[in-house]
């Protein structure tokens, strides 16, 4: 004789939502000692994978890159690694950066393991330096140590205050065994790693929770790999595995006076600046492997508005004939190049119709693909992260 078959009854839609509010509530019960735990991703704002706020780079199209929205860029409670090559711009961005965050009322630590911080040069850009923590730790374990303490103070004097945590950075930065030790190389294999991987694991806990964003600079060196991507970032796989964006930068060439865009003279004066490819070869919070060009200025930092035009031109948003250049701005309207971005800080209305096509061009909707994707098959970081991505998309 077969055996009846128990019933069991299916829980409603409603009856589920109440158990989980039930179950979060338990979770949540010891939350004055320990910090809160348990949330519901669709009705709690407060849960630690919202991004709230973004902190721009000093270039719109790679704030556009990383947030994939306008007034995007860093996002806080989170943490990016910007690498690249040397003189490549990786601290003027965390200049740029460290701007932002002062002009929307926060505060700025630097740790600069590499002396790499030009005060002059950051003041230019518009860092004010008496509003700066600048700090020079000699190890991995005191970087590490430093972070907590700010995060901490934080919590205690300013817990709403924003604050941004350069370092500057992972490659230029020993560990205490590496200072303890000997030259031998054998002595320091791995060590880099362990040490980075445990700040990791304790700075993830909190990092969500807060209202910071960290910003790790690396370098990009040699591989000794004979084929495929020449560079790698130093320090093991701990940063690129809890790093939420990840930022590489590569130079395209140097700049002169007198050089010319639509010739391809480089022109024969002095070198002004570098031009610049910043690659999202990562990233948690929009579509990864953006990329965008600017031009970094060794007078200014970034120049962000001629990389707009170039941006549109690519888009087709912007037309170029016989030495002018037209929109559908207005009737019969038209521009000479050099004059475009003069004519975005003379008319307020025109800026305004720029950035609207900007943001058109720039924000990729759900299920699309980027124009300005590119996984290069013969760089490593691009496609180990093409194979995280389709294994763990978020």
């Amino acid at each position: 004789m077969a055996k009846k078959e128990i019933e069991v009854p299916i829980a409603s839609e409603t009856d589920t939502v109440k158990l989980s509010k039930l179950l979060i509530k338990e979770l949540n019960k010891n939350e004055e000692k320990s910090g809160k735990m348990a949330w519901n991703l669709a009705t709690d704002l407060d849960n630690p994978t919202e991004v709230k706020e973004w902190i721009s780079t000093g270039s719109t199209l790679l704030d556009y890159c990383i947030s994939n929205r306008r007034g995007g860029g860093v996002p806080v409670g989170k943490l990016t690694e910007i690498s690249g090559e040397e003189a490549s711009g990786k601290s003027l961005v965390c200049a740029h950066l460290a701007r932002s965050v002062q002009q929307a009322g926060g505060i700025v630590a630097y740790l600069d393991t590499e002396n790499a911080m030009h005060p002059e040069f950051a003041t230019q850009l518009g860092v004010d330096l008496s509003k700066m923590i600048y700090v020079q730790p000699g190890t991995i374990e005191e970087v590490g140590e430093t972070i907590e303490k700010i995060i901490l103070m934080t919590r205690q004097k300013a817990k709403d205050k924003l604050v941004l945590i350069i370092w500057d950075s992972v490659a230029g930065t020993p560990s205490q065994s590496e200072i303890e030790g000997t030259y031998d190389p054998n002595e320091r294999v791995g060590v880099t790693a362990k040490a980075l991987a445990k700040m990791m694991r304790k700075l993830t806990q909190v990092l969500g929770k807060e209202r910071i964003a960290l910003v790790f600079t690396n370098q990009l060196k040699t591989s000794m790999a004979r084929y495929g991507d020449p560079f790698v970032t130093p320090g093991g796989k701990a940063i690129p595995y809890h790093a939420s964006v990840r930022v590489r930068l590569t130079r395209r060439g140097n700049m002169k006076e007198g050089a010319n865009k639509e010739t391809g003279d480089l022109g024969e004066g002095d070198v002004i600046g570098v031009n610049t490819t910043a690659k999202v070869v990562k990233n948690r919070l929009g579509p990864p492997h953006r990329k965008c060009n600017f031009f970094i200025s060794f007078a200014n930092g970034i120049e962000d508005m001629p990389s707009w035009f170039e941006r549109l031109h690519e888009a087709k948003m912007i037309e170029k004939s016989a030495g002018w250049c037209y929109m559908d701005y207005a009737k019969d309207f038209k521009f000479r190049e050099k004059g475009f971005v003069q004519l975005l800080k003379e008319d307020p209305k025109f800026k305004a119709y720029i950035e609207k096509k900007l943001e058109e061009t720039l924000t990729v909707k759900y299920g699309e693909t980027p124009v300005d994707q590119e996984i290069d098959p013969e760089s490593q970081m691009d496609v180990e992260q093409a194979v995280s991505d389709l294994i763990d998309p978020q």
